[in-house]
């Protein structure tokens, strides 16, 4: 036997050989396992959510922003169950010999259809709800009359879906192949790449009484796709939500707030937890929809346990409510207390993914984050600054704002850019360089607008250049006009037709000229050699013929009735502050007519002299709170809530440019398209009007405008004849009620449809002076050139819109006043006593 000293060294080596292989291994596996829980969708972090170890069966909670540290498990191997209320709970495998890292895990939304169920009889979750109410006037952040902050925003557009292998063996992607290294990969389930971002930053001003808001811009900039259509399309995330409000708008929807006075009607409440934030005390609050079908959310909120104000709300959109192309939505509201201990908005959020297809397909993942700091409720400030204004709502971008550089907006911007928003950066620069991607964009505009650029100048619309009716026969058509690029102010278009059956040519020229834009004035010039193509006066919307599909569309068995004018026009339009408008013009006509429209000679009592007229038009537009969208081509107008009116007022003078006849034209007209809550949308439009004079012919009176297509015109009477009724007094209405799903809805089998349903009505109750029925011989012979008679004319019917998101279809029916004795319709002027009328329409 070995004396113990010779064994001693051996012992000693092999104690200090296992030393060191127990810290190797356990270098290898960290103490601590570090990470964040964020949404799928909104990537928001989730607070205070469960996170614990299967095997090891122990766990803590993420913090108020999501984060933890959990100690590892003792297995190599484990999963971790991540779960928080109102989330699927998440099983996410863990090998602690590759997860080294930092885990970013995200949860995605469950779809909750059976709302929150309450067991108790006590519902601590309500009476939070009702502690809500009671204190909502005092903490709403928006109740102030004025105020001013630095306003932040940043808009991003994803495309979602993106697989890569499809993207490889699509013909016309493949070039762009380069872009797939920018697809965002933490979640291999929905890959998505990032194609635009805008950021800007700016200080803001607002007053309420009336609503007066300035902002000026002094950081812009602008990275990725610039395609307007998407942007328009897009247009909807970046609109202003108040949650506080009992309804919200949101894509021109009407949605119900959970802190609606009425929501326990419509939404389950339930008391989550407690939890101490920041050394105080917040409650949790989750609410669920209690029915399908209606426009409602679920969600959760942080209630301050002392004045019951909302410190953060994230509302979730109920996968039945109504609203078209939005598969997800999620909104997301910060508060934060002021020194006076009232509460002011933080942080605004909303995350949107829209599918123009189907769902399965490409979609677009729109996100829009507004910050605010700095907010000051100084009146004097805000007044000073308010009246630079030089009309209620201005965006003033200074001078040097898109040249801002990196520097600047790593110091200055509220947040910092996530790894996806760094990449838009990097993308542009390397997308500018592919000459294919710029012919791409081209040929999509022109497919879809209809105009293809050359520089500086374009032609099209392409769907104009041919078509075809029973006068001209086959009509062909070419247009061309300047772009921006000749002239940002001023615009040259024109065209030249020609008809293969009358060999005749006709024309168009037009110089439009807008002055800068402070100053609101614009000029138009203008010369027109045509027929009047189906256009009635001031209808800009109306269905004509001149059109590729214009003769699919027609109704048949009515003759084409037409007017050849021969035009030349001058106007001047100032914009005013407030909404209002006002043009100026003055106009020479030369009229022809052609059969079976009453021929000139008979009119003018066998006289073959030209029909000349001459006409001074003043016309007032007031529109408050409308905005537009201005194109070098022309403006869009966004429709507001207000009641637009209208004033025009005409002098015909005889022998002013050779004119002929001597009258005066008063009409005036209102219309407005606003909400109820929960019973939909109401659009109308009421006007009336009187012309003062003798001996005037029909193509001067008040034309009430037909149609003869299967092409439903909102503006137009649809089962009414073109030149059928004519009056020089009058007075109509037209009203739309859209009740979206309110009556649908009853039917269980529908409430998980998007067909929405509607009613109309439109008349119009006329008058013509008996010299001027003499003279255009109204109901005589062939023409039936009609009056009124003091006999209202009403259209009436319903119908359903949003048929496969696009589609509406009419059914009406009229009422006309009777014939008068020995008289009855003929072939000229048939009558169709109901109708079904088609037409698509893009609306969310």
């Amino acid at each position: 036997m070995l004396p113990l000293n010779t064994l001693r060294w051996p012992l000693i080596a092999l104690y200090m050989l296992l030393a060191l292989s127990y810290i190797e291994v356990a270098g290898q596996k960290s103490v601590l396992v570090k990470g964040k829980i964020i949404n799928e969708f909104t990537k928001e972090p989730i607070p205070f959510s469960s996170i614990q170890w299967k095997k090891s069966r122990f766990g803590i909670s993420t913090d108020s922003v999501g984060a933890f540290q959990l100690k590892n498990t003792q297995f190599e191997s484990d999963t971790l169950i991540i779960s928080y209320v109102g989330f699927e709970p998440l099983y996410y495998p863990f090998d602690s010999r590759k997860d080294t890292g930092f885990l970013l895990i995200q949860l995605s939304k469950q779809l909750v259809t059976g709302g929150v169920e309450v067991k108790s009889k006590f519902n601590k979750g309500l009476r939070w709800w009702k502690n809500i109410i009671a204190h909502k006037a005092e903490n709403n952040p928006y109740k102030y009359s004025q105020y001013a902050c630095e306003l932040y925003n940043k808009v991003e557009l994803d495309l979602n879906n993106v697989n890569r292998n499809s993207f490889e063996n699509i013909r016309i992607l493949k070039p762009f192949a380069f872009l797939l290294d920018n697809i965002d990969s933490i979640t291999e389930q929905r890959p998505f790449l990032p194609v635009y971002m805008t950021e800007t930053l700016s200080d803001y001003y607002y007053s309420n009484d009336p609503t007066k808001i300035r902002e000026e811009v002094k950081a812009v900039q602008m990275n990725g796709i610039k395609n307007e259509t998407v942007i328009q399309f897009i247009g909807g995330v970046n609109q202003k939500v108040n949650m506080y409000q009992d309804f919200m708008k949101i894509f021109g929807k009407e949605f119900i707030s959970p802190i609606n006075l009425a929501a326990d009607n419509y939404y389950n409440f339930k008391g989550a937890d407690t939890q101490i934030i920041k050394g105080e005390k917040y409650f949790h609050l989750l609410f669920t929809p209690k029915r399908d079908g209606e426009n409602t959310f679920s969600g959760d909120c942080w209630i301050h346990s002392t004045s019951w104000a909302i410190q953060k709300i994230t509302l979730n959109l109920s996968p039945t409510a109504d609203i078209n192309f939005v598969n997800r939505m999620s909104i997301i509201q910060e508060f934060e207390r002021m020194p006076n201990e009232q509460w002011i908005f933080a942080k605004d959020k909303m995350i949107v993914d829209l599918s123009p297809f189907k769902k399965d397909k490409f979609t677009f993942i729109a996100r829009k984050t507004a910050t605010y700091r700095n907010v000051r409720l100084d009146a004097e400030e805000i007044e000073n600054a308010l009246a630079k204004n030089n009309k209620n709502e201005e965006s003033i971008v200074l001078e040097q704002a898109s040249k801002k550089d990196a520097a600047y907006w790593l110091n200055n911007r509220h947040e910092i850019l996530n790894a996806n928003e760094q990449k838009i950066f990097k993308m542009i620069d390397t997308l500018r360089t592919v000459p294919v991607f710029k012919k791409y964009i081209s040929n999509l505009e022109f497919l879809v607008d209809g105009y293809k650029k050359f520089g500086k100048v374009e032609i099209g619309p392409w769907f104009k250049w041919i078509s075809g009716n029973e006068l001209e026969g086959m009509r062909l058509r070419f247009d061309l006009g300047t772009t921006d690029k000749f002239s940002k102010r001023l615009r040259l278009n024109g065209y030249l037709a020609y008809g293969t059956n009358d060999d005749r040519f006709k024309s168009r020229l037009a110089v439009n000229y807008r002055f800068p834009e402070k100053s609101g004035w614009s000029f138009l010039l203008s010369y027109n050699n045509d027929l009047d193509n189906g256009r009635v006066r001031f209808m800009e919307e109306d269905i004509t013929i001149d059109n590729i599909f214009s003769q699919i569309l027609r109704r048949s068995g009515i003759p084409q009735k037409f007017l050849g004018i021969m035009e030349l026009r001058a106007a001047v339009t100032k914009e005013w502050t407030s909404g209002l408008s006002s043009t100026y013009s003055i106009t020479r006509s030369d009229y022809e007519t052609y059969s079976p429209l009453p021929k000139r000679i008979l009119i003018r009592n066998g006289n073959t002299d030209p029909l000349i007229n001459s006409e001074l038009m003043l016309r007032f537009r007031y529109a408050p709170g409308e905005r537009k969208v201005v194109t070098h081509r022309k403006a869009i107008r966004l429709k507001t809530a207000a009641p637009i009116m209208e004033l025009r007022m005409a002098q015909g003078i005889n022998g002013l440019l050779n004119g002929e006849y001597t009258y005066t034209k008063v009409h005036v007209g209102i219309s407005q398209q606003f909400r109820i809550p929960r019973f939909g949308k109401i659009t109308y439009n009421a006007y009336a009007g009187k012309i003062y004079g003798d001996s005037i012919p029909f193509m001067l009176l008040e034309l009430h405008p037909g149609n003869e297509f299967y092409m439903y015109n909102k503006n137009g009477f649809n089962l009414m004849n073109r030149f059928e009724y004519f009056s020089d007094q009058y007075i109509g209405f037209q009203i739309e009620h859209n009740i979206e799903k309110k009556l649908l809805n009853l039917l269980p089998f529908m409430r998980k449809s998007r067909i929405r349903q509607f009613w109309t009505l439109k008349g119009v109750y006329g008058d013509m002076e008996r010299q001027n029925k003499k003279f255009n011989r109204t109901e005589f012979g062939p023409y039936q050139l009609r009056a009124l008679n003091t006999h209202t004319y009403l259209e009436y019917g319903t119908g359903f819109d949003n048929i496969f998101g696009f589609f509406r279809i009419d059914f009406l029916w009229r009422k006309a006043p009777p014939y008068p004795q020995g008289f009855s319709p003929t072939r000229i002027q048939p009558v169709q006593n109901f109708g079904v009328f088609g037409s698509v329409r893009l609306q969310f």
